[in-house]
């Protein structure tokens, strides 16, 4: 069994390993201080992997642009009695899940909301990817970095300004191992690849000569809940079932479930003194009062 890391803030630059079976754990404490770890000198800055940032109050980027599932190959057309069967069998799966896996918790609400929702938006809990999944901790851990390069650049455009907002472009959490495919199968199901964009409201101040910044960072993230339809005649398969996307796909053409969006929001409070972000040692995260 691998050491669980406590720490939203971890720093992942420094290693990458974890127990992806870790048993869950809902601790949010609020207004509990995360000291930032030192960064690694010998990676690269933020800035080569993560997004662009400009002056400005949120806006999300609409660069974001989700896939219809196996809407986007196949026409809609009436259920057939097979599909209704295909249905009573999934809703069983699903409810021997709930009733026998609880480390699936977050992927059987997903879930749950595809064959009864409606369509409609579904928001989850972020802390709680960060907090039970090494990927989540990984996302956060470099998502704070990248915005704290970015406020460093947008000052010192114009270091006379002591108070300023700030919003990012997306990143693509997935397909890198700084923003990392989810780790867990409860999170791979509930949002596998999903984007994040990040904006804040940022303060410089002076300590005994020193210019420190603080910000106050709102870490945006969206995922649409659907499945894959076949690429280049391969069926998309669950990573850990194997189970092809086509059985829960046709669901979707023949509205016996919906796809849909869902979104979260994720808060910290970030200080740190100016120009330290490579050597480190000066950070520290805060999760806000609620």
């Amino acid at each position: 069994m691998g050491e669980r890391k406590e720490d939203p803030n971890w720093n992942p630059r420094m290693r990458n390993q974890g127990n992806p079976h870790a048993p869950r754990d809902t601790r949010q404490v609020p207004g509990q201080a995360n000291v930032m770890p030192a960064q690694g000198k010998s990676v690269p800055r933020p800035k080569y992997f993560g997004a662009k940032y400009r002056l400005g109050a949120p806006v999300r980027p609409n660069s974001i642009i989700f896939d219809n599932g196996f809407l986007d190959k196949f026409k809609p057309r009436k259920p057939t009695a097979a599909d209704y069967i295909a249905l009573a069998k999934w809703q069983t799966k699903l409810e021997l899940g709930e009733a026998l896996r609880p480390d699936l918790e977050e992927a059987c609400k997903a879930y749950r909301h595809f064959l009864q929702g409606g369509g409609l938006p579904r928001t989850f809990s972020y802390e709680s990817y960060v907090m039970n999944d090494n990927s989540g901790t990984t996302t956060l851990a470099n998502a704070m970095l990248d915005i704290q390069e970015g406020a460093e650049i947008i000052w010192e455009s114009d270091k006379s300004v002591k108070k300023f907002c700030m919003t990012g472009g997306q990143i693509s959490c997935g397909s890198n191992t700084m923003f990392p495919y989810p780790e867990t199968e409860n999170w791979q199901k509930a949002i596998g690849g999903h984007i994040i964009w990040l904006s804040g409201d940022v303060n410089v101040s002076d300590k005994n000569g020193e210019t420190w910044l603080r910000l106050d960072m709102v870490l945006h993230a969206e995922d649409r809940f659907n499945f894959n339809p076949p690429k280049n005649g391969i069926k998309q398969r669950d990573i850990v079932t194997g189970i092809p996307d086509d059985e829960n796909g046709i669901f979707e053409i023949t509205g016996l479930a919906k796809q849909y969006t869902h979104t979260s929001e994720l808060k910290r409070i970030i200080e740190w003194k100016y120009g330290t972000l490579v050597t480190g040692g000066t950070s520290t995260a805060t999760i806000p009062q609620r």
